[in-house]
């Protein structure tokens, strides 16, 4: 396999793993996925606390317990699974990064802020209670 080639399909190898992982721990294979350090120290969950139970129980086919536990966990079980294939599995690069795509990847972590700050503002102060 030449290099280039490599490097193409390591980042999609990569995310493939991640989706192993992530399929392994949804069958109820015992794995050291590491916690929140700051919902750890302070008792405030971070914008991806929950985000691996949800992609979890997307990858179980529970997509209602998904969307409660982490709005993005779907999403992103799709986009590794993409990532996965486009270049783990066909050996693809990814798409160039132009002005317009950096645009959307901004106006995509804008909405999981937000996402977070509403949800944060429910569990602190309207007595919503985090997920299980």
């Amino acid at each position: 396999m030449s290099g280039g080639l490599w490097r193409r399909r390591r980042a999609g190898l990569l995310s493939a793993g991640v989706m192993l992982v992530l399929l392994l721990r949804s069958r109820g294979v015992p794995l050291l996925l590491p916690g929140c350090p700051l919902r750890a120290l302070t008792g405030v969950p971070c914008p991806t606390c929950f985000l691996t139970r949800s992609a979890i129980a997307s990858l179980q086919g529970d997509l209602g317990e998904a969307l409660e536990l982490h709005l993005f966990g779907p999403p992103l079980v799709l986009g590794l699974g993409w990532l996965g294939w486009r270049q783990g599995v066909r050996g693809r690069p990814l798409p160039a990064l132009t002005r317009q795509r950096v645009g959307l990847l901004l106006v995509l972590l804008a909405t999981m802020l937000i996402y977070w700050l509403v949800r944060l503002s429910q569990w602190l102060w309207m007595g919503v209670p985090q997920p299980g």
